[in-house]
């Protein structure tokens, strides 16, 4: 466990990269709009003006917290993986095959079904480059990186041709799914679904899983140390399989809640980078579960709060992909804490001499 005070430098540190690229933005909108202080008023205060707005938020974070606590997960045992997206496409496919074709029954009996199916999706593709890193020592980045194209083009080709819909109207989708198994909205008036609610459960079971449980610290002991981890008995490539299939797991289930959630059907390119987003969330959160929440809630507050800023100014929505940037290089890079951790601890020995 962290001390108090590492604690308190690391959040300090990235609530300073959040405040400095939101200052980014906020420059550039003040050297570019006509009417700077409308923009930033929209961009930070509109997203709370309806709850259409707060709807869309909860909706939009939603796949950015399975994805972040996907890569989350990994990234925890010192595998980089890059096949979140990739993960996200097989088990949507996988889950909307599911929901589509198994005969009818009970949304009791089918729901289940489907989130399982789509969990196993994205396990099992997932396990591919885990087992290639693991006992191969292939670059996890690197066929993690294939691996997305992969499963694109793959899940594209069948829609556009074996399982398209006869009534798509030209789209690349499959037969919409029924609406008995759909989520529903949360509140009535409201746009959120209940994909939040699966989301908050997924966090408080990773959390629990990462670190209640002897798996999530060895899980945590290869990342930190393999060598260590293996001369204490760990079977090191064993846990490196099992980290990137629990994420496969959860990004597959970050594809189905968005299937089942806002498209109704599998489509062709749904997923806008959603596996990519997910990278960022988990370097904002520094990989914790409980950060992964409340960075995802971020995320998705500027997203919409760009949309916003784009009806209301004369400001285009892209000003929140240079906070998004802004956000990456500050998050990512490790100087900036090493050396704030390096400056406390050199004024800790002074005070002791």
């Amino acid at each position: 466990m962290k001390s108090s005070k590492a604690l308190f430098l690391e959040v300090g540190g990235i609530l300073a990269a959040v405040v400095t690229a939101l200052i980014c933005g906020f420059v550039v909108i003040l050297l570019t709009s006509s009417e700077p202080f409308t923009a930033i008023s929209a961009l930070l205060l509109d997203p709370l003006s309806s709850t259409f707005n707060i709807g869309t938020i909860l909706n939009k974070a939603v796949p950015l917290i399975l994805t972040g606590l996907a890569l989350s997960v990994v990234f925890q045992s010192g595998v980089f993986s890059m096949g979140a997206e990739g993960q996200l496409y097989i088990g949507a496919f996988v889950g909307a095959l599911a929901a589509v074709y198994l005969p009818a029954m009970s949304p009791w009996i089918h729901f289940p079904l489907v989130i399982v199916c789509a969990l196993l999706g994205g396990a099992l593709f997932g396990m591919i480059p885990g087992v290639l890193k693991a006992y191969l020592n292939a670059n996890e980045i690197v066929t993690t990186l294939m691996l997305n194209f992969v499963a694109i083009l793959t899940t594209s080709y069948f829609v556009n041709n074996q399982l398209k819909a006869a009534s798509g109207g030209g789209y690349a989708k499959m037969e919409n799914i029924s609406k008995d198994i759909l989520l529903p909205k949360i509140f009535p008036g409201m746009a959120a679904h209940a994909g939040i609610i699966i989301a908050v459960v997924a966090v408080i079971i990773v959390y629990l899983l990462m670190y209640k449980t002897s798996i999530g610290y060895e899980l945590r002991l290869v990342g930190k140390n393999g060598h260590f981890a293996r001369y204490g008995g760990i079977a090191t490539r064993k846990v490196i399989v099992v980290s990137v299939m629990i994420s496969g797991a959860l990004a597959g289930l970050a594809g189905i809640v968005e299937v089942l959630g806002i498209h109704g059907t599998f489509k062709e390119n749904f997923s806008a980078s959603l596996g990519f987003d997910g990278i960022i969330i988990a370097l904002l959160a520094r990989n914790h579960p409980v950060g992964v929440l409340i960075a995802a809630l971020f995320y998705a507050y500027i997203q919409v709060g760009a949309q916003t800023m784009q009806f209301g100014s004369d400001m285009p929505r892209e000003v929140a992909v240079i906070i998004q940037v802004m956000l990456v290089l500050l998050v990512s890079a490790q100087a900036i804490f090493t050396y704030i951790k390096q400056r406390y601890a050199r004024s800790g020995q002074k005070a002791v001499k």
